[in-house]
């Protein structure tokens, strides 16, 4: 049975097609995670309901916690490989391996550095015991990112796009057993460390099948090297951890649990559309980093991405603000009380996934062509900004407090890497795409709020809002087909 899987592992990879429009890629890899994500958050939020809010706000916490140090089990490596061998692949036989090594050494570290951190913040017993099994699955989540960032280096993003899926669906599975059987946050941590070390060992076949066995092995004087080199792309991921999860661990330790499960419940839907953003920019990281010494490429190519995350995002917030509570109905065992709080949350916090949307392209392109240092220099702020908010605010607004300092950080963030890239790098800020985005993004909204207050059915309402958003864009020049079949791979 091994053998057989193995080699149905190895001939499907062989078989991949290489699809050459990135748009084409893009579209292809956005619709298998939309085939399979959105059910994953209905399915996370139908275990919420039934766990209940204060074993699932712990959980979070823990999972939050887990996830802020998270780049230890990375050390910066994913970044560094997608994007040294993006620009160089002939590196990749010399690199690889001693990276493996490095990797293979962090799994088993982080874990143990994590049980020791959990104690220090006073967790014991079961929480202590679910902090490991979470550590332990987020290692496994970072080994399948080290051969995702292989193949995006190497361009193969079908590839990568079928293993940015394959953990969730395999998930999906065990999880549906559980509902027959006996669900609880323990055996949930169960079956995610099975399904994640599943994948992970089907990555490095078909990673090995396209460039061959290359076995860990430490080049000492080459792996200082490297480990210095990747050093800045771990302090990156360290702080883009912290940033996004220092709200739910600072809201549970000073409100609760319960309080952190309502934030939690909203919260988690950004997650969900963030996927979209997760999905499309390591392409255009990888894409950065292959024109590395094309400033003109690497500026068409950031027009063009900022165009692409954009839209959607806009879309998605508009229709959060007007019909979030549909977004809710899971919750069929939650209080009127808890899902007023937890609506409330939703809808602050997706102001800030319209903004992200405009600009976290930003980011990628400063972080894929050498720009980190500043990019933490900003993300830091942006940390330092939110805990200060939180530590004001949570005592007197608990839950809904994070979701305005998550609102009010995201913007100053986005604004510091607006303000960068216009005077310190070497491409231009579209400042026509930002005022189209803008125009086509109120034209949404007033057709939302319009319609809306009409009483208009909201599938009805969310389509012409959204046939008005692309309408906008459109007569704006903001899409084209002929700037879509343009961008070749």
């Amino acid at each position: 049975m091994v053998r057989f899987w193995l080699t149905f592992l190895v001939f499907s990879a062989s078989k991949l097609p290489l699809i050459k429009n990135l748009f084409a890629n893009i579209s292809l890899i956005v619709l298998l995670n939309m085939l399979v994500k959105p059910v994953w958050v209905l399915v996370e939020m139908e275990i919420q309901d039934q766990i209940g809010h204060g074993d699932w706000g712990l959980y979070s916490a823990l999972f939050s916690l887990a996830f802020l140090l998270v780049a230890l089990a990375d050390i910066g490596i994913n970044s560094f490989t997608a994007k040294t061998l993006a620009s160089d692949p002939t590196r990749l036989k010399a690199y690889f391996p001693n990276l493996f090594s490095v990797k293979i050494l962090a799994q088993f570290l982080y874990p143990v550095l994590m049980f020791g951190i959990g104690y220090l913040l006073g967790y014991r017993g079961e929480a202590l015991y679910w902090l490991v099994l979470l550590s332990l699955t987020q290692a496994g989540l970072q080994f399948l990112q080290f051969f995702r960032s292989s193949f995006q280096a190497g361009q193969r993003f079908l590839l990568d796009g079928l293993f940015s899926i394959a953990e969730r669906v395999i998930l999906l599975v065990f999880v549906a057993y559980l509902f027959f059987t006996t669900l609880s946050v323990e055996r949930f941590l169960y079956v995610h460390l099975m399904t994640i070390s599943l994948v992970v060992v089907s990555a490095y076949v078909i990673f090995s099948s396209l460039y061959g066995w290359l076995r860990p092995r430490i080049d000492q004087k080459l792996l200082k090297r490297l480990v210095k080199e990747s050093f800045p792309f771990l302090m990156m991921t360290i702080l883009y951890s912290i940033h996004d999860k220092v709200d739910q661990v600072m809201l549970e330790r000073m409100a609760g649990d319960e309080e952190n499960g309502y934030y939690v419940a909203g919260y988690r839907w950004l997650d969900a559309f963030n996927m979209y953003l997760w999905t499309i920019l390591p392409i255009f990281f990888a894409r950065f980093a292959f024109f590395l010494y094309q400033p003109k490429e690497q500026e068409r190519l950031l027009h063009f991405g900022q165009i692409i995350a954009a839209l959607p995002m806009l879309f998605v917030a508009g229709f959060v603000w007007f019909y979030g509570e549909y977004l809710l109905f899971p919750f069929d065992q939650s209080s009127p009380e808890e899902l007023a709080t937890i609506l409330t949350c939703l809808k602050t916090i997706f102001l800030a996934a319209g903004l992200n949307g405009i600009f976290a392209i930003y980011s990628t392109y400063l972080t894929s062509t050498g720009h980190v240092r500043p990019v933490n220099y900003i993300v830091s702020g942006s940390i330092l900004l939110n805990v200060i908010l939180n530590i004001f605010l949570i005592p007197r607004y608990g839950a809904v407090a994070c979701a305005w300092s998550t609102v009010i950080s995201y913007t100053a963030m986005d604004l510091a890497y607006l303000l960068y890239i216009h005077f310190k790098a070497p491409v231009s800020v579209a400042f026509l795409n930002l005022l189209g985005l803008a125009v086509a993004g109120l034209g949404m909204f007033l057709t939302f709020w319009g319609l809306y207050a009409l009483a208009t059915p909201w599938y009805v309402t969310s389509g012409l809002a959204g046939i008005s958003l692309l309408a906008i864009s459109r007569l704006w020049g903001l899409i084209s087909w002929e700037k879509i079949r343009s961008f070749k791979l």
